[in-house]
Parts: C-alpha cells; structure tokens; sequence
C-alpha cells in the first residue's frame, strides 16, 4: 500500500534531534515550515534551568529502568548509602563506545561495580529522551496526535567515532523506538561537528559573542570560504573542515580528526589530582563506600570550569572523615601548589585550573595545527562549538595560538549548535555535498595467478586447471578521496567457472591507501552477500554488475546478474563481525 505524496509530506513534517552527549543530553524539535526551534528546559524542579540534562542513568538491582538525567542524579543523591550500592547508576558511559571492539552484547559497569549490557542502557536512556520528546510535541500540537513513527529523528554521534559505533546507536535508538525496523530511513545519523557546522554558517553577526563580526555576512552567504569547525564536547574533541559552494552547501575539505581529550579529561586530572593528596587507597574507599557523594564533588568541579579565576569547591565530610584519621586536611595540602583549605571547603588557583586542563588544550591545539600547515588550505574561520568551547581556558587559549591566523569566533549557543544544527540537518541532509573518505573500501577479487605478484599467497585451480589468488583486493574508494554524499558506483566482475550458480562479494576496509590483498594487516572485513547465477549457459561470458551507494555513515551495496536480473543487496553493517557474521 503506498501513502499519497499528501500524506508523506503530512509523515514528515515533523523533525526531533537528539543529543546524546558525554556529560549532557538533549533534544528539539522542529516543524517543517516553521522557524521556532523548540526544546525543554531541564532541572526547574531542581533549582536549575539548563538546556541539557546530564547523561546519567538509573536502574534498580534488577536492571528495570528507574530514572534520566537530573532526575537519576538526585534520586541517586539521596538514596541512603546501603541502597545506593544496590542500584546501578551509570554516568559518563558514551565513551564506552570510543576505541572499542563493538559488539551487540558489550557490558558496561556501573558504579556499584554490577554490569549491564551496553544496548540496554543506551537504550534505555534513548527510550527516555523519546517518551519526553513526545509529551513536548503532543503540548504544542492540537487536533493530530504524533506518533515516533511520524517524526524523522536526528541523533548526533562524535563524528571520529568507528563505523561500528554508529551503527551501534542506531541499533539502540531503534530498540528505544525511535524507528522501526521496517522504517530505518526515518533515523538520521548525524555527525556532531557537522551538524554545528549546519548551524554556524547560517548565523547572523550577532550569534557570536564576538563584536568584531558586526559587519560580515553569514558565513554561507559567501561561497568559496572555507572555515573550521572545533567541537569541544565532554568526550571527544571532533573537528571537520568545510567550504561553501553555490547555494550555501557544504564541501568536504579534510578528513574528519579528532580524540578523546574533552572536558572530562580535566576531571579526570582532577581526581588524579585529589588521589596525589590523600593516597589511591582513601580515595577508593571514597569512591565505594560514598558514590553518590562522589558524584556529587565532580559535578560541582565540572560546574566550575565555566569560571576564570580561583574556584572554591565544597568538600565531601566523607572524604575529610576518611582522611582525617590520619592527620588535618591543611596538613595533606602543606606542599601543594594550588590548593588551598578554606574551612570545610577547597579552593583552588587559577593556575592549578588552567594546569589541569593542559591535556586538552595541548591535543586542541595538536589537532588544529595538523590541519592548518595543509598548504591546499585558506581557511578564514575557526568557530568553537560544544559545552567545553564555554571554559575561558579553552577560549583564550585557541584565540592566543591562532587568532592570527584566522579569525576565532564562537557561537553564543556554544554547547546547543550540535543539537540545533542537527534538527536543521533533519530537514536537509545532502547539505553536504561531499565527504572526505577515512577509509578504502574495497572487495575480495579472484585474479590469474602471476607468480611475481602472487607468491605466497592463497590460491586455488578452477575446473579448467587455471590457477587463481583468491585474496586480491580490488578497490572501491580510496582513503582520503572526496566521495559525493549518495553518489552511486558501478563495477563489473565475471565468474571464474563456466558453471558457477552464484557469486560471493566479501567488503573490506583499511587505512591502507595502496592494499593488494585483503589478508594484509588492518584490512577488517564489513560484510558479504551472495548473487544467484542461475544461468550458465553462456558460460565464461557472463556478468555481474555491483552497484555500490556511498551513504552518510552506511554503504549499500547490490549486486545484480546481469544474463538472469537477479539481485541481491546488503547494507554494510560495521558492528563486530564475531557476533555479526552475515549470513551468506
């Protein structure tokens, strides 16, 4: 049954992002047609007014879903100690998924030490984000109830992040039903500092907190300039290199780099710091006995990275328990530079801050230069996006290094350009036109064998005595190749017997530039599928043409016998090929 054009323009009219971030999440909403970009306010209820909520998430001893964001942190809070430890509360989990082998049963571990599967908290926080989202549209719509199945849904993902990884929240935000499986298009995955870019080239002079811009036009009212995007989040640092073309589209410029050096690798230090002070075995016994009290010392160090100067930081009576059996906490502090004991508080220096964030700035600062001393580029921008741009030290510091070099600006809505980017993505996602490819893809292929080139390799005799290589890699795209958003490759094989019934296409990929066979280090194989031969009459002269759709964050692939018409066709899943083996 087909919908009418009315009714699928009806179907997606309505358009919800979600940002599924380190330290915080989010989501908006926006009607087609409509100008108003509409997202809740979070935490009233707590004494906050904030436009994300924190990525924390709460299930009780049996696993059962219990609470989202704020909500999770308070109850978590002030649940007594010994039923604290019964529930699993996770926080900072999104970079479980950075640098893994991914797999669909990854466990993950709470606070409690207990584990759950990685899926079921992702989705599980998703599923929240959903059932939120869609009490918001049902409040500012009357006479049509919504459905999840009516919206397009956009979910932002670091954009260094592995294949596997993003396939993996789509799989996740299909579980939290946000699509069904039989709808996959109606899940768009976006990536982060594209979807800022989507954003920041629209904005007038005065979204920027810099003065100096009041006279320039918006970034994509001019073509050919070209600008950088630094997306400074609570994980990842993310950055993507674009330029305008005709009618404010986006090209491509560099390959998508980045690491996982954002605002967390300064708490990180910071309870480094603490542990320097007063031992790793009182800070474990913090840690297990106190975990809520815990959470509650980062969150109020995290909330001070916002500021410039010295921070006073209240501290947890726990911890000075713990530590005071031994000796004052004024002695712990004697000897050590940038810390200060301020009755029943610490305060620290303005140096020993900038001083933990050095990690970060150092990897910024690697990351931008990197690109930067490539000679094809005349970048005139750098915008710095995402909650952690906010920290003065990350601001200054990305101002001081390359402020000469070009202009600096940052987005007033610093750490919502991700998320309100992302609905605008939604509603056009070929605004970029071309992408820089991280990998070669490519296929096995099976070649005569040639002893100079072949030595050493597998091999097999067909039917016909004639021997092949059967581990050749024949390349689809070339790491670094600029590939159009959707373009569609044609590549012809024939078969290697007069009578095969059917033909085997096995997917590579591998930072290699120049690989010759996919058994080569680094080569990971993605998928395979099998096309039916069923005509054979024509023996040898025969074809099959693989038809090859570059996608945003997923391939397709068909493969169609040309004598006979049949297809077949695989949408290349990156997810761990151990518990992922395509059926062939």
């Amino acid at each position: 049954m087909h919908h009418s054009a009315v009714e699928e323009i009806l179907d997606s009219s309505l358009f919800i992002a979600v940002d599924f971030g380190t330290a915080f999440s989010g989501y908006c909403f926006q009607f087609s047609g409509g100008e108003q970009i509409r997202m809740p306010k979070w935490g009233l209820e707590y004494g906050y007014d904030t436009p994300k909520t924190p990525t924390c998430i709460l299930f009780n001893e049996d696993g059962e879903f219990l609470k989202f964001g704020y909500e999770a942190v308070m109850t978590y809070r002030n649940t007594p100690k010994n039923d604290a430890q019964k529930l699993c509360y996770f926080d900072n989990f999104k970079m479980e998924l950075y640098g893994k082998e991914i797999h669909r049963d990854l466990m993950i571990k709470a606070t409690n030490g207990k584990e759950m599967r990685a899926l079921k908290v992702f989705s599980e926080g998703l599923k929240f984000m959903k059932d939120h989202a869609m009490k918001m549209v049902g409040k500012h719509t009357s006479g049509r109830k919504f459905l999840p199945s009516d919206a397009t849904w956009v979910l932002t993902v670091p954009a260094i992040w592995s294949s596997a990884a993003k396939q993996f929240m789509r799989e996740a935000a299909t579980e939290a039903g946000l699509v069904t499986e039989s709808d996959p298009e109606r899940l768009i995955i976006a990536l982060e500092p594209e979807a800022a870019s989507v954003w920041c080239k629209k904005l007038p002079s005065e979204g920027f907190m810099e003065a100096d811009l009041a006279k320039t036009e918006k970034i994509e009212e001019v073509p050919g300039t070209q600008y950088m995007v630094v997306d400074c989040g609570g994980g990842t640092i993310d950055i993507t290199v674009h330029e305008v073309v005709d009618g404010g589209h986006l090209k491509e410029l560099h390959s998508i780099s980045g690491n996982d050096m954002g605002g967390q690798r300064v708490d990180k230090n910071f309870s480094s710091f603490l542990r320097k002070i007063f031992s790793d075995k009182m800070f474990d016994e913090f840690m297990e006995d106190h975990p809520a009290e815990l959470q509650r010392l980062m969150y109020d160090f995290s909330t001070c990275k916002r500021y410039d100067g010295n921070i006073l930081l209240p501290f947890p009576h726990s911890l000075q328990n713990i530590a005071e059996k031994s000796k004052s906490i004024e002695d712990y502090l004697k000897g050590i530079s940038g810390a200060e004991w301020e009755s029943g508080q610490i305060l620290l220096t303005q140096e020993k801050m900038r001083s933990l964030h050095d990690d970060s700035l150092r990897a910024i600062e690697r990351l931008i230069r990197d690109i930067l001393k490539k000679p094809n580029l005349k970048i005139r921008y750098l915008l710095l996006v995402g909650g952690f741009a906010l920290s003065p030290y990350v601001n200054k510091f990305v101002r001081e290094k390359f402020g000469s070099r070009c202009t600096v600006i940052c987005p007033v809505e610093a750490q919502l350009a991700v998320l309100k980017g992302a609905v605008m993505f939604g509603m056009m996602p070929n605004v970029v036109e071309s992408r820089i490819s991280l990998f070669t893809y490519g296929v096995s292929e099976c070649e005569e064998f040639n002893e100079s080139k072949h030595r050493g390799k597998s091999t097999f005799l067909n039917k016909d005595g004639v021997k092949y290589c059967n581990v050749c890699f024949y390349g689809l795209v070339q790491k670094d190749e600029s590939v159009r958003c959707d373009e569609v490759r044609d590549y012809i094989f024939g078969p290697v017997e007069r009578d095969q019934t059917s033909m085997q296409f096995r997917f590579y990929c591998t930072e290699s530039k120049s690989p010759e066979f996919v058994d080569e280090e680094g080569m990971k194989k993605i998928g395979s599928f099998l096309v039916s031969m069923p005509d054979v009459r024509r023996g040898f002269n025969r074809s099959v043409r693989l038809e090859v759709k570059f996608g945003f964050t997923e391939m397709k692939a068909t493969a169609t016998d040309i004598e006979s018409g049949e297809t077949s066709s695989v949408k290349l899943d990156f997810m761990s090929q151990e518990l992922n083996q395509c059926q062939c």
